[in-house]
């Protein structure tokens, strides 16, 4: 049941509340030892970490106009968000086009400087949130938004589109570590890192790679990095099924790469260290993108920001 304070003292208290965060102590994300979004990446889960520290490098639009929710993302370091589809299709279809993302759910979690206490009271006095109550554990809905959120401890935001308890208890209270460490801490020092840890969930990502191979991938890294003398680069590792399908996906990439780059007029440069192929995965490193790739990366990061910022409405 909704508080009945007068509207004068309610937007007082928000402006309090609000005030109150902007000037709070500086909070820190509570994983140390090891990435919040290791928990994530479930069979049929895309899972994307986004470090959102310099939003004007990102593809895509991480703004919101629902000014609660606007002074929350300002003050995040990260964006962690698993996306899967309610519908079972992704366990039976093996390639997911970037304009299906649209009828995903989501769950996720934002780090940064978020006070637990202020941030709850924030959107308990903000008419825009519902509070719910699930046994002992609450959240706050936004039903404009399409949005379930709550902040369990400083530093950390969950949310979810559908089902908040999804996040609680696969993220949060009884996580378990899927991505491994090593990729993990890659994927966060990118611009932004993409997992998929089965193949009942792989997407096309803008490399020309045949959906007939892409179905036959175990598991794919890939980060966008920023060097100074290339620019915005791609790094990743993917695993196939077998060394001999590793090998095919080796030449593919190789040969994609030194068709655009002749298509484009541009120098080769060194492919020597470029694709390195290991047993059944193919390593990618610095790989400059084209406007063409780059461009396919933008589609798939606008629509999950289209997502998680509420624009799915």
């Amino acid at each position: 049941m909704r508080c009945t304070i007068p509207g004068t003292w309610k937007v007082a208290l928000l402006g309090a509340a609000v005030t109150m965060v902007l000037t709070s102590c500086v909070h820190r994300s509570p994983f140390v030892e090891e990435q919040y979004f290791q928990a994530m990446g479930a069979p049929g889960e895309i899972v994307v970490t986004v470090d959102t520290r310099a939003p004007e490098k990102l593809p895509g639009s991480f703004s919101v106009q629902d000014g609660s929710f606007a002074t929350l993302l300002s003050r995040i370091d990260r964006l962690s968000v698993s996306l899967y589809d309610p519908s079972g299709r992704a366990e039976s279809d093996g390639v997911v086009q970037a304009d299906e993302l649209a009828a995903y759910e989501y769950y996720g979690g934002a780090e940064g400087n978020i006070p637990a206490f202020l941030t709850n009271s924030m959107l308990l006095w903000d008419d825009a949130w519902e509070k719910i109550e699930e046994g002992k554990i609450r959240y706050y809905r936004n039903e404009w938004l399409g949005l379930d959120v709550y902040a369990p401890k400083n530093g950390l935001l969950l949310f979810a589109s559908d089902n908040y308890m999804k996040a609680y208890e696969t993220t949060y209270k009884n996580r378990t570590t899927r991505i491994p460490a090593a990729l993990a801490d890659r994927m966060a020092k990118s611009l932004f890192g993409f997992y998929v840890g089965s193949p009942k969930a792989m997407m096309e990502i803008g490399l020309a790679i045949p959906q007939s191979v892409l179905a036959q991938t175990d598991s794919m890294v890939l980060v966008i990095e920023e060097q100074e003398q290339k620019g915005m680069t791609l790094g990743g590792i993917v695993t196939m099924k077998s060394p001999k399908l590793a090998n095919s996906l080796s030449i593919l990439l190789k040969s994609s790469y030194i068709s655009d780059k002749r298509r484009n007029k541009e120098p080769l440069g060194d492919l020597t260290n470029l694709f390195i192929l290991e047993d059944d995965a193919v390593h990618i490193n610095g790989m400059e993108l084209s406007d063409e790739q780059y461009a396919a990366f933008s589609t798939m990061f606008g629509s999950l920001a289209a997502l998680t910022t509420g624009d799915k409405r």
